[in-house]
């Protein structure tokens, strides 16, 4: 409850006024209201009660039906034609994103790349591949690429030779064993 106590200061510019009384010039300062979080909290509530009961008998499913029946033909185009500039435009971004990642550029920079490219004059993808020629520090290298395990750890393979490690002692100490 220590935070009911919190004062609320109601910013007021200080304004520093001369009064012209006589010879001299004293300048005078306003200063600033403040309110304490319970006074604050109550006038609060107090607005929201009054617009509540203002506005409580409009159904905001009907009043946006209403404004919708409204909106000229011309209002209707412009947002229709603004909403299919906003899906160009996120596919443009997604086209970009995926030529990004299939140009094998590390996840790290996927995103500053693309940023980079996008902003050069002419074709994405040709730009793609000069800017990439002229950075190959961006591409993945292949120690960034993983094996895919059935537990999701990358793992190295040291060599090919069957009888290496744990199966050449086994065969060791067990000539009998087939392996």
């Amino acid at each position: 409850m220590e935070d009911n106590q919190k004062s609320v200061t109601q910013t007021e510019p200080v304004n520093t006024e001369e009064k012209t009384e006589g010879a001299g010039t004293e300048p005078v300062e306003k200063t600033e209201k403040t309110y304490t979080q319970d006074e604050f909290n109550a006038f609060d509530k107090k607005l929201r009660e009054k617009y509540e009961k203002k506005y409580e008998r409009i159904d905001l499913k009907k009043y946006k039906e209403w404004e919708e029946s409204q909106k000229t033909e011309a209002q209707k185009q412009t947002e229709l034609t603004q909403q299919i500039t906003e899906t160009k435009q996120e596919n443009e971004k997604l086209k970009q994103k995926l030529a990004v990642a299939n140009a094998d550029v590390s996840k790290e920079f996927r995103d500053f790349v693309r940023f980079t490219v996008s902003e050069m004059e002419g074709d994405f993808e040709d730009n793609l591949e000069d800017f990439l020629k002229s950075n190959p520090k961006y591409l993945q290298t292949s120690k960034d690429v993983e094996t895919p395990q059935s537990n999701g750890v990358a793992t190295k393979k040291i060599s090919n030779n069957a009888d290496d490690g744990v199966t050449a002692i086994l065969k060791a100490k067990h000539p009998d064993i087939d392996f």
